[in-house]
C-alpha cells in the first residue's frame, strides 16, 4: 500500500528517493510564508518559490539516504541504495545539485533588492547537510524542525525586506511541530503511518496560519495540502 507500484525503474527510484509524495507540505508552506510576510499571492512570487523550495525537500532526501545508507542497509534493505538500485554516488550528486539548484533560483528570484531571501536560502542549505549527515543524533529533530522554519524566513525574505511578527510566530511554530513529529519517530520506528500523518499535518498548520491572517479562501485551498499528501503517501512512501 505505501511502496510504488515499478519499484525498479528509474523514475520510480527517484521518486522513492525524493519522498515527492509529502511535496504538498513544502508547497503549503510556501503559500503560508508569502501570506503571513504580508505579500499578495501572485505567479512570480509563488511559481518561483515552489520550485525552490521543492528542489531544497527533494535534494534533502536524496542525502538523506546517500548519509544513511549503511543503517539502511542493516535497518531497511529495501531502500533504493541497499537494494541496489542506484549508487550511493549518483544520489549525493543528484542531492547537491537540486539544494544548489534551488539556491540559485531563490537568489536570481530575490535579485539585489532581497539579498536576505539567498543568506536565507544558504542557511537552509547548510541545516539540511548538517541534518542529514547527522540525523541519527539527539539533537537532529531540532535541526528537522529548524529547515521547515527557515523555508519560512527563506520565502518571506525572497519577496520582502525585513520579516513581520506573524511570520517570526510561523516559522517558530513549524520549527517546533516538525522538531516534535521527528521526536515521534525516533522514539517509536514502527509508526510509520502516524509519522506520515502527522507529515501530512504540516499543511494543516499552514492553513490555520493563514486563515489567522484573515484569509479563508486560501486557508482553505491549503488545507488541501492534508489529503492530497495523504492520499499520494498510498503510492509512494513519505517516511
Amino acid at each position: 500500500m505505501y511502496e510504488l507500484a515499478v519499484p525498479s525503474s528509474k523514475a520510480s527510484v527517484y521518486l522513492r528517493l525524493g519522498r515527492v509524495s509529502n511535496l504538498p507540505t513544502v508547497w503549503t508552506n510556501v503559500i503560508a510564508a508569502i501570506v503571513l510576510s504580508g505579500e499578495r499571492l501572485d505567479a512570480s512570487s509563488v511559481l518561483p518559490l515552489l520550485l525552490a523550495i521543492s528542489c531544497f525537500y527533494i535534494g534533502g532526501m536524496f542525502l538523506n539516504d546517500a548519509f544513511d545508507r549503511e543503517f539502511d542497509l542493516r535497518a531497511r534493505p529495501d531502500r533504493p541504495i541497499p537494494a541496489g538500485l542506484i549508487s550511493p554516488r549518483e544520489v549525493f550528486a543528484v542531492g547537491f545539485l537540486l539544494l544548489f539548484l534551488g539556491w540559485a533560483i531563490v537568489t536570481l528570484r530575490g535579485g539585489t533588492e532581497h539579498l536576505h531571501g539567498a543568506q536565507a536560502a544558504l542557511a537552509l542549505f547548510v541545516a539540511i547537510v548538517l541534518y542529514d549527515a547527522s540525523h541519527r543524533h539527539a539533537l537532529a529533530p531540532f535541526i528537522m524542525g529548524a529547515c521547515r522554519g527557515l523555508v519560512y524566513l527563506t520565502v518571506a525574505l525572497t519577496v520582502v525586506n525585513g520579516v513581520r511578527s506573524p511570520l517570526l510566530v510561523g516559522a517558530l511554530l513549524i520549527t517546533v511541530y516538525v522538531a516534535a513529529l521527528s521526536f515521534v519517530a525516533k522514539r517509536s520506528p514502527g509508526s510509520h503511518r502516524v509519522v506520515a500523518t502527522l507529515i501530512a499535518g504540516i499543511a494543516l498548520l499552514d492553513a490555520l496560519l493563514v486563515l489567522s491572517q484573515g484569509h479563508p479562501a486560501i486557508a482553505a485551498l491549503t488545507a488541501l495540502g492534508f489529503p492530497l499528501t495523504v492520499l499520494s503517501q498510498r503510492w509512494i512512501r513519505g517516511t
